[in-house]
């Protein structure tokens, strides 16, 4: 029995470290920079700090502001256009989630011919990109400046579907977390803990997954109630810049799973965010798969925090880390659904969607209709 585990790209880690931009451009021999970003990262003036920085370094800089929450395969074509007509060598996502994966899915577009439809699929492929690619984080959850997959959504068949790429760097730099809102202080930090707890609990999991999903789970059951209450903490802000970065290396290889299947399901539904379906999913998740892997909940329930004397049995572990993440969004704040004006039919009705979801195939408990069901009655009853 044998497992691989792996790092995309190198990590400059720290405060003050979004400076190493330009020379990272410039040892690439870069000469037309397409940054890619948000809105709320150019109001926050991130985006014109990383620019002059890129543009000190003495390379071109091209933006594309266009990234959206859930980006869509238009929103990637749309920046692949302008980056082929721009003659782009280089491409920077900075922001969230939504940037990062934009970014990574252009460089697609500057490597291959067509549309991001004909690579972003149901069933993940690898494309062998070519165009250097530098992310940015600007939150501290989605991990995905470490992750080869790009997470965008396809339209056409209202799904979030994946493709795997290269990249080049990731430059976290916690002091560029600072100006976040508390409210995505919270969600982000939701999902780098579903991605540390997934990871650990799929199908594939392996030693570095284990290690550095266990050190993300402790930093965020430690940082994050400070983070959201207290934003100007740097301290607790460095914590959470480099739990999420954990849990992004945690699930590169194992992927997350029927978790995250479920928060997918909700996304295409109601457009919420998603670190907080990825929240409202984890609990009942991870007592769904506590008796297959009793081992790895102990390690993850004595993470949380929680007092274990030893004999607990998997089904009880299960209900201890599930109680104990619920506290945690209780701290932060986090509605149930159905404060948002979800009915509970129309969330049972998701269970076909959870199902056919790639990820549910790494969950190690199979993820039939009844069990999909049983999971978003208790998403929608429990918390």
């Amino acid at each position: 029995m044998y497992s691989q585990f792996s790092q995309p790209c190198p990590v400059i880690f720290g405060r003050g470290a979004i400076a190493a931009l330009g020379e990272k451009i410039a040892e690439l021999g870069c000469k037309k920079v397409l940054c890619v970003y948000e809105s709320g990262v150019e109001q926050a003036g991130i985006a014109d700090r990383a620019i002059k920085i890129i543009r000190d370094a003495g390379a071109d800089v091209v933006s594309f502001k266009g990234v959206v929450p859930d980006p869509t395969t238009d929103v990637v074509d749309e920046g692949g256009a302008i980056a082929r007509r721009e003659n782009a060598d280089c491409i920077v996502g900075i922001g969230g989630g939504s940037s990062m994966d934009t970014a990574k899915a252009i460089s697609i577009l500057l490597t291959k011919p067509g549309q991001a439809k004909d690579y972003v699929l149901a069933a993940p492929i690898f494309v062998d990109t070519k165009t250097p690619v530098i992310l940015v984080p600007t939150t501290a959850g989605t991990g995905s400046e470490v992750t080869r997959v790009a997470v965008i959504t396809r339209p056409d068949v209202n799904a979030k579907w994946s493709v795997f790429v290269n990249t080049t760097c990731a430059i976290v730099d916690p002091e560029l977390t600072l100006t976040l809102p508390r409210s995505q202080t919270a969600t982000t930090g939701m999902d780098a803990l579903s991605h540390a707890m997934e990871a650990m609990t799929g199908k594939n999991p392996n030693p570095h997954s284990d290690l550095v999903g266990e050190a993300a789970i402790r930093k965020i059951a430690k940082n994050l109630v400070t983070a959201y209450n207290d934003p100007s903490n740097i301290e607790a802000r460095s914590e959470m810049s480099l739990a999420a970065t954990f849990a992004g290396l945690a699930f590169n290889d194992p992927i997350t799973h029927v978790g995250h299947a479920i928060a997918d399901a909700l996304s295409c539904r109601y457009h919420t965010p998603h670190g907080y379906n990825c929240a409202i999913a984890l609990p009942a998740a991870m007592r769904l798969v506590a008796p297959a892997v009793p081992e790895k909940m102990r390690v993850i329930a004595e993470a949380m925090g929680a007092a274990l004397n030893g004999s607990e049995t998997g089904e009880e572990l299960g209900r201890i880390v599930a109680d104990k993440i619920r506290e945690l969004m209780r701290q932060i704040d986090l509605k149930p659904l159905s404060q948002l004006g979800c009915k509970r039919e129309d969330v049972l009705a998701l269970a076909p969607d959870v199902v056919a979801n790639h990820l549910s195939s790494y969950c190690p408990v199979p993820v039939t209709e009844d069990v999909a069901r049983d999971l978003l009655a208790e998403v929608y009853d429990a918390y």
